[in-house]
């Protein structure tokens, strides 16, 4: 029998304040993509800017990617343990995850964990192997 609770049922919470996650050495905290803060913030980013992303050049191109990293950094990358930048150390802010996130792999790496319905699961397995 397919239950579907357990195949699916995600953590709520987790969602939206982020679990963490490994990543080469680090630990990330990732909220979950499409999250209500991101659809918010996401939807503010691209309204504000609408007319500049018309114009479907370079320059909207850019933007599209300050847009992406400014709303990761709100509502998808929300911590961090041992990360550096450059050969250097750096401690989690916003600023520095907008930073970090323009770079446009990590951005994408961090894009497929927030996607991973796994990540968030809710944690029934374990329960029921006691039970």
């Amino acid at each position: 029998m397919l239950d579907i609770f357990a195949s699916f049922a995600t953590d709520e919470l987790a969602e939206v304040n982020g679990t963490w996650l490994p990543f080469n050495g680090a630990k990330l905290l990732i909220a979950r993509a499409g999250n209500r803060k991101y659809v918010k913030t996401l939807t503010k980013k691209v309204e504000t800017f609408q007319k500049e992303l018309d114009a479907q050049d370079e320059a909207a191109d850019k933007r599209s990617d300050e847009i992406m990293a400014e709303v990761f950094a709100e509502s998808i990358l929300l911590g961090w343990e041992n990360v550096g930048f450059k050969g250097a150390p750096m401690d989690y802010s916003k600023d520095n995850a907008k930073t970090l996130l323009l770079v446009k792999d990590f951005r994408r790496a961090v894009a497929a964990l927030s996607d991973d319905m796994n990540n968030y699961r809710v944690k029934v397995e374990a329960e029921q192997v006691k039970n």
